[in-house]
């Protein structure tokens, strides 16, 4: 605290600010005095987040610059808690205060502000259930890192709906939420989703949270939703705003992030395996059909040699039997991400005509899985049926017992990757990365299986019971929890489920569902399509709409899915219908 202060301290809580209760002439204020550890070049920031005109009860309100003591006085709402103070309140209450806290955000977003810094200790409350915003703007420092600053992706309007999320978290759940890492970043959305589930409150609130919470922050509920979702006297303003006048602020808001993250510049915590980047080039090629290249050569050093040559920092080139001439970057940062977002091992920087290459193409079923299930449990949001609850469960499920067979085949270095007898007993004998993956998915696969019995499973039954409906009884494929058989066990369940969900979105419109109903085709055929042998074949026209002679790499795949529109979507639907399901063949 400066020896000049006056007053005493508040119970509000900020990274930027002392704030204090004063009386000046017998009136109370907040004065705010900025903290002497803050950047002085962010102070320019300071005239839009303290100086803002509005009328919403929700905000704090400016009154007066008292220069002589080098604060800023803000209006005193008298008696107050600390939204920290609630905890696990009834539902209205809680529903109550996200509602007026929407309207906050909205007139932050239409003076081009976001609330970016607002949490449990900078809300205060009026009468038990008013809450008013006493932190917000680009000025002060976040005190959580959102599941894309982990990653090091620029932020966007989008955090606000994550930190509207977090809120609520603490109010149902009682506890702050879980910070993400990049060690914890594959499964951290799960321990908070089974967090929730666990609550007492309703299924309708738990799914908002859920939403709000995204790690994808593409998927997460935005504001035209969180709008549509509390009838207000406000909710046609809200509604209109972020239909028709958001887009335009928008643009606004990110430029101030964009600036605003340059100071924020840190060192991130690395992940717990090595990667060497080398060059991306063509299919993997058997040791004995490529060129007379020493085997230092094939496997590059653990650590780069540090010699003025770029060139010397790479393997060498090895002449693909199928030229590449890509008119789109594959090799995206944001690819490569939703690639190590949904598969249980991934290294973005693989040579395509190596081992890992072969790999990856037979990890991909899992991405292709878990991207499903992303989208079903989106979709069901929208359209609630008990079909998506069966399906999101016998996809959990699958996964499961996928990744079981798998992770048995790689404790005994199963040869499964079409890869040579030579190239594979060197590969498992040299390759660290390798070993690495082997515990990663042995350690995911043990996570994954108290996950489902925790939360998966009881969320199936929950499901029969919204729809008033009985669950089966001596169904070993949805009964049957504790252990897992094999895929050729569940297959003929699995499948009937999914077919279920096929019926369900061959009634749909629209892109989402295109998709939605593509990926269920590839998942009810997961093996075959992602068969190492035959994945070429079976996306020969992901080859032809992207213009290359074959698909040589799971991102050209992925570069697909993320770029493609929905006529594709439903050509490639038709064309895998008659390929595995012709005459109605399962």
């Amino acid at each position: 605290m400066n020896i000049n202060q006056i007053g005493e301290s508040s119970r509000i809580k900020s990274s930027a600010f002392d704030i204090r209760e004063v009386s000046i002439q017998g009136q109370k204020y907040f004065a705010y005095y900025k903290k002497n550890t803050m950047n002085q070049e962010l102070d320019k920031y300071l005239a839009l987040d303290l100086g803002l005109i509005h009328n919403c009860k929700f905000l704090r309100k400016y009154k007066m610059s008292a220069d002589g003591h080098n604060y800023k006085a803000f209006e005193y709402v008298g008696e107050y808690q600390i939204l920290r103070d609630l905890i696990k309140p009834k539902e209205e209450t809680i529903l109550k205060i996200v509602s007026d806290l929407v309207s906050a955000l909205m007139i932050l977003h239409s003076n081009s502000l976001l609330g970016r810094c607002f949490n449990i200790d900078n809300i205060i409350l009026i009468n038990g259930t008013t809450p008013i915003l006493m932190e917000f703007g680009y000025y002060p420092k976040m005190d959580y890192k959102a599941p894309e600053q982990v990653i090091n992706t620029q932020l966007n309007e989008k955090i606000d709906a994550f930190l509207l999320g977090r809120v609520i978290y603490y109010l149902t759940v009682g506890k702050e939420l879980p910070t993400y890492t990049l060690t914890n970043f594959r499964n951290m959305e799960d321990i908070i989703n089974l967090a929730i589930a666990e609550t007492n409150y309703s299924q309708n609130l738990k799914l908002f949270i859920q939403g709000l919470l995204q790690k994808n922050r593409n998927s997460r509920i935005d504001y035209i939703k969180l709008a549509q979702k509390f009838e207000t006297s406000n909710s046609s303003k809200l509604l209109n705003f972020y239909q028709n006048e958001f887009q335009k602020c928008s643009i606004k808001i990110n430029e101030q992030l964009q600036t605003r993250q340059e100071y924020d510049v840190e060192i991130q915590d690395s992940y717990s395996f090595d990667i060497i980047k080398i060059r991306n080039i063509g299919p993997y090629v058997p040791s004995n059909q490529q060129p007379n290249i020493s085997v230092t050569n094939i496997h590059p050093p653990d650590s780069p040699s540090f010699s003025s040559d770029e060139d010397n920092l790479s393997p060498p080139i090895i002449k693909s039997q199928y030229p590449i001439n890509y008119s789109f970057e594959v090799d995206s940062e944001e690819i490569n991400r939703e690639l190590q977002n949904i598969l249980p091992f991934y290294i973005d920087s693989f040579d395509k005509q190596s081992i890992w290459n072969n790999i990856f193409f037979s990890l991909y079923r899992f991405g292709l899985v878990k991207k499903l299930n992303e989208m079903i449990q989106n979709f069901k949001k929208l359209s609630d049926d008990l079909t998506l609850w069966k399906t999101s469960f016998a996809l959990s499920k699958i996964h499961i017992v996928l990744q079981q067979e798998f992770v048995n085949n790689l404790n005994q270095d199963k040869n499964i990757f079409s890869i040579s007898q030579d190239d594979w007993v060197e590969f498992i004998t040299k390759n660290k990365d390798y070993k690495k993956m082997k515990h990663k998915l042995q350690h995911e696969l043990q996570q994954e299986q108290k996950l489902f019995i925790g939360l998966t499973f009881s969320q199936l039954y929950k499901g029969y019971s919204i729809f008033r409906q009985n669950p089966p009884q001596n169904d070993h494929f949805l009964n049957n929890n504790l252990k897992y058989d094999t895929f050729e066990e569940y297959k003929l369940a699995y499948r009937g489920i999914l077919s279920e969900s096929v019926a369900f979105f061959e009634r749909c419109q629209g892109k989402e569902c295109s998709i939605i109903k593509l990926f269920l085709l590839l998942c009810l055929k997961i093996n075959n399509i992602c068969d190492v042998d035959t994945i070429q074949e079976n996306f020969q026209y992901v080859a032809q709409v992207l213009k290359i002679s074959q698909v040589s790499s799971i991102k050209e795949i992925e570069y697909f899915f993320k770029n493609k529109s929905e006529p594709h979507f439903d050509e490639f639907y038709n064309i895998i219908k008659s390929k595995f399901f012709a005459q109605n063949q399962q």
